[in-house]
């Protein structure tokens, strides 16, 4: 089935949905991503709250572990005697020491109770100022060993407590307390979802000791940071493409399922307009072949239903009686025409005819069928121009007359035929024989175009030339066989008038009518040209000298 307005009809259709489809997604997809963005913002804020609440209570909690082991001085030298001691005087300082029972010198022994008390230590590390070595202890090795000073380095996750000796108030070293991380990724997890949250922790001197998450992506305006009262910096932050890819993801489902229900709606449309539209589709059809010359061709009634019937046998009764009046026309005698043509409007109730184009056309309109109704209108004015009773027409009338004519014949190839009809500014109201250009271009579209070209035309120009008036008919056709093209000019080159015997034996009888009537409308001050040749179109060039 060929294209037609419905199908236009329902492609606009779903163009429109689409595109409302495609507004809406972009209106859902940025509503989704401002509320996932502070979604994300509100949780990365959130994280790095109770991040900062748990480094302050585990600094807070390391510092207290950490002056626990320095808190008197039987224990503070406990640890000067460890590393100034061999391990065997050492343990004989232990046994030897003066101490109350309660008091834990051993530094062993304090750091072991710490281990066992504090399940979330895992490392402790002990350097004093101005010593060469440093006790390094794990949660696996709690017992702990001495390394050489050179050779350590603290735990990035490390918390560094500076330790003093209250009885000369000065810094004596600095323990370092490594607290078990699962700790803060708990605290992240319960805070994050499914977020992808990145966090950092700094410490107050500038040093990043524990880090979560992936930062790709993540600028340094994109990090929440906040200040713990011990001065650590927790920094979170969301990368940039979670947002992104799940806005696209949201996005791309809303669209995917409004272009589905587009897709449903559009097929539901088609199956329930289905048999109208080919019915529709039929109408049209069999007008561009009544057009296309196929005059016997009529709208075949039996697959009509209700209104389209009523359409279907109204056309087909007007165009029986159009038939045959078109008929009867083309036997009249030029010298008898006008009496004839009164004769035949006698035959043909006008009121019925304009009354049932007009009642097919409103009827179009009312069914949104736009090109049916223009099809229909401009074929109601060609006939009422055609049947009447007038005998001369002015240019322009009869150039609009031509305009019609040319645009129903071009309804069936719109992309392959164009025409142009140009009046010169003052000679839109010179009077000349009526229906004495249309038959020219009816020859073209009869004889002279190829539709399988893209580029057919004809022009009517009219223009003041050299105190004439010239009227020039031209088109791109097949052009005119040499062996026609003569006998034509031989017509047109004649001053005589056929009676009507001869003339019904001759062929171009079109032309030889255009040829006598202006002969008789214009007298001598009439002239005509004719040039063609094969595949080159035909030109016709009408010369009315000024009176």
């Amino acid at each position: 089935m060929k294209k037609f307005w419905l199908h236009s009809l329902l492609k606009v259709y779903a163009v429109i949905m689409v595109a409302i489809v495609g507004c809406l997604g972009i209106i859902l997809s940025y509503s989704g991503w401002q509320s996932r963005y502070n979604e994300t913002k509100q949780i990365a804020q959130r994280a790095a709250t109770r991040l900062a609440d748990e480094v302050d209570y585990y600094n807070r909690r390391a510092n207290q572990l950490a002056q626990s082991l320095v808190e008197n001085r039987a224990k503070l030298d406990g640890i000067y005697n460890y590393f100034i001691m061999s391990p065997s005087e050492y343990a004989s300082w232990r046994l030897s020491a003066d101490v109350p029972t309660y008091v834990q010198v051993s530094l062993h022994k304090n750091i072991n109770d710490i281990y066992i008390e504090n399940e979330f230590i895992m490392g402790i590390d002990i350097a004093l100022n101005d010593y060469k070595t440093v006790f390094v202890s794990t949660r696996q090795a709690r017992g702990g060993m001495q390394l050489p000073a050179e050779e350590f380095r603290p735990a990035r996750e490390a918390f560094p407590i500076a330790i003093y000796d209250k009885t000369v108030d000065q810094v004596i070293g600095t323990i370092y307390i490594r607290i078990d991380e699962e700790v803060f990724n708990k605290v992240v997890d319960n805070t994050r979802g499914d977020v992808p949250l990145a966090l950092s922790v700094i410490s107050p001197y500038k040093k990043e000791i524990l880090h979560f998450g992936d930062t790709k992506g993540i600028g340094q305006d994109d990090w929440i940071k906040k200040e713990t009262i011990y001065n650590y910096t927790i920094q979170t932050a969301v990368p940039a493409h979670y947002v992104i890819e799940k806005t696209v993801f949201s996005t791309g489902l809303i669209i995917f399922s409004g272009l589905v229900l587009v897709g449903v709606l559009y097929a539901a449309l088609q199956r329930i307009f289905l048999n109208y539209q080919r019915q529709v589709v039929d109408i049209v059809d069999t007008l561009h072949l009544i057009t296309d010359g196929e005059n016997q061709k009529r709208i075949a009634t039996e697959t009509k239903e209700q209104e389209l019937l009523l359409i279907a046998t109204t056309t087909n009764t007007m165009l029986d009686s159009l038939d045959k009046s078109i008929r009867d026309i083309y036997r009249l005698e030029i010298s008898q025409k006008d009496a004839n043509m009164r004769a035949l409007q006698a035959q043909i109730n006008p009121h019925f005819m304009y009354n049932t184009l007009e009642f097919i056309r409103m009827y179009a309109v009312m069914q949104r069928q736009e090109e049916l109704a223009d099809i229909i209108y401009e074929f109601s004015s060609l006939l009422r121009n055609n049947i009447s009773d007038e005998s001369r027409s002015s240019l322009k009338n009869e150039l609009e007359f031509c305009r019609k004519y040319s645009y129903l014949c071009m309804v069936r190839h719109p992309k392959s035929v164009a025409y142009g009809f140009k009046i010169e500014e003052g000679l839109e109201e010179m009077m000349i024989p009526k229906f004495s250009i249309q038959p020219l271009i009816e020859n073209y579209f009869a004889h002279g175009i190829d539709y399988r070209r893209q580029d057919n035309v004809i022009s009517v120009k009219a223009q003041k030339i050299d105190g004439a008036v010239r009227l020039m008919i031209q088109d791109n056709g097949r052009g005119i066989p040499a062996d026609r093209l003569a006998e034509i000019q031989d017509i047109l080159t004649s001053r005589e008038l056929m009676d009507a015997q001869n003339r019904e034996q001759q062929r171009s009888i079109g032309i030889r009518n255009i040829h006598e009537r202006f002969l008789l409308f214009f007298g001598d001050r009439y002239s005509i040209r004719l040039k063609s040749q094969q595949d080159q179109g035909v030109t016709y060039i009408i010369e009315i000298k000024d009176e």
